[in-house]
């Protein structure tokens, strides 16, 4: 039996509602809804089961949607920190959270003071489940905070999440389990989509060569950076063998094999984002995607199964023109090579991203899905969820035919940015995919394929395959 709900909305169904409403109940839930606009003396919304309208009622309180609708993208509605506390687990014993207590990001509680009661056949909360999660998914602070890197970036250190306490917990599925123990309670018979924990393996290949086919001062460089860093003599001679003789198979980043090989070993699937455009000469490196040993690499990538993406040039992520020129570049190169796909998706380089400009041109150019969404400098659930969901213009005020896949681990920013070690940062993925398959979510990681040319991240990338397939 499939199961349908009624919401009913003190004002119009406009794109917001309908958005969060899609994204909450059909595709995390797997449930079929329709909404209502019925006058009523508050604000409140209001949720039935289209089976049995009289078998109760879910009411939730509108706080964020409706003055987003009034002020449109304002730093004015940003929620007040501290971010009350609500000691949900003592309220509802049986939902799947985190930590017993959760921050509300909007919301008030009930005139008794607790954020849940029931009575008979109806069900009352006080946090704001739609605005909030609505919040984090459309990602709203980015949008209307001035707070940028170096590299033009919104750090994950000037976020609400990272602020507040939460950036290492998938905020907006807890948002979403406690409206469903809500339903259960409510409805007991109803049933959800069943989703199953998967991991979404990827390397960008910033540079498929460090040696092959690049200037001597450079290979030199890297020579003397494999001996004084790295300490490993037998890197320093692949590097200079490679460029002497003009051999990839020698080059040191050419570890593709050993992906391949490691992802299969693990029953993994991996997608390799190839770049196809260089618009900036300090932070882009060239290579060529139709030479013949690219388009043989993207030959087996294929016939074993995994994906080839692509990986735009880093001043790309505000210029559509640059994307899809890129886009067709990498096409090109992967027809040339006898390989077909039927699904693009994309990382920007750098993970430059613009909200909402940069999911619009994805949007624009016809990529399916978006594989940016994570912080550079600290590791956690960006977008507050680890499932794939749609994609929301804010300026536009209109949902993209796009999805969003978010990030929830790069090595670098677990080995730079965080400066972990191997220890520290085994345990960081330990927890994070634990709660992706808490969840029964994608568990985003991103390994470079030209950090695995050292003995000990190759080591560390194999433990964290194992704990994490």
């Amino acid at each position: 039996m499939s199961y349908s709900l009624i919401v009913d909305l003190p004002s119009k169904c406009t794109a917001e509602y309908t958005y969060v409403l899609s994204v909450i109940f059909y595709h995390f839930l797997g449930l079929e809804f329709r909404c209502r606009t019925v006058s009523g003396p508050d604000d409140t919304i209001r949720v039935r089961l289209a089976q049995a309208p009289d078998a109760g009622v879910i009411e939730l309180p509108d706080f964020f949607i409706k003055a987003y609708e009034e002020k449109g993208p304002s730093s004015s509605l940003l929620p007040k920190a501290p971010l009350p506390i609500w000691r949900a687990k003592k309220e509802l014993s049986e939902v799947n959270l985190v930590r017993p207590d959760l921050p509300v990001i909007f919301g008030s509680p009930l005139s008794d003071g607790t954020w849940f009661e029931l009575q008979g056949n109806k069900a009352r909360l006080g946090l704001d489940v739609l605005g909030s999660a609505f919040f984090m998914l459309t990602r709203f602070e980015e949008a209307v905070l001035p707070d940028r890197d170096k590299h033009g970036r919104f750090p994950g250190n000037a976020s609400l999440a990272f602020r507040e306490g939460f950036l290492d917990r998938p905020i907006v599925d807890e948002y979403v389990e406690i409206l469903w123990a809500i339903m259960k309670r409510l409805w007991p018979g109803i049933r959800r989509k069943q989703r199953s924990y998967r991991v979404f393996l990827s390397h960008d290949v910033d540079v498929p060569f460090v040696a092959a086919g690049r200037a001597w001062p450079t290979v030199i460089r890297r020579a003397v950076g494999d001996l004084v860093k790295r300490t490993d003599v037998g890197l320093a001679a692949r590097t200079l063998a490679s460029r002497l003789f003009q051999k990839p198979e020698l080059d040191p980043a050419n570890t593709f094999s050993f992906i391949l090989d490691t992802s299969e070993r693990f029953g993994i699937k991996s997608t390799f984002f190839f770049k196809a455009g260089v618009t900036n000469l300090k932070y882009d490196v060239f290579y060529d995607i139709g030479s013949p040993w690219i388009r043989n690499l993207f030959r087996e990538i294929h016939a074993r199964d995994h994906e080839i993406g692509l990986h735009p040039s880093y001043e790309s992520y505000r210029n559509k023109d640059v994307v899809k020129k890129e886009l067709e570049r990498l096409a090109e190169a992967v027809s040339g090579a006898g390989v077909r796909q039927d699904q693009w998706g994309a990382r920007q380089h750098y993970l430059r991203w613009e909200n909402p400009t940069t999911w619009q041109i994805y949007a624009d150019v016809g990529l399916d899905y978006d594989a940016t969404l994570g912080y550079a400098d600290h590791v956690g659930f960006r977008a507050g969820t680890c499932q794939e969901f749609p994609v929301f213009n804010l300026i536009t005020r209109r949902d993209l035919r796009l999805k969003e896949r978010p990030l929830v681990i790069m090595e670098v920013t677990l080995l730079e940015y965080m400066r972990l070690n191997s220890r520290d940062a085994l345990q960081w993925v330990n927890r994070l995919s634990d709660l992706c398959r808490w969840h029964s979510g994608i568990f985003s990681l991103l390994w470079h394929n030209s950090v695995l040319d050292v003995v000990r991240y190759r080591k560390l990338y194999l433990e964290v395959l194992n704990a994490i397939h």
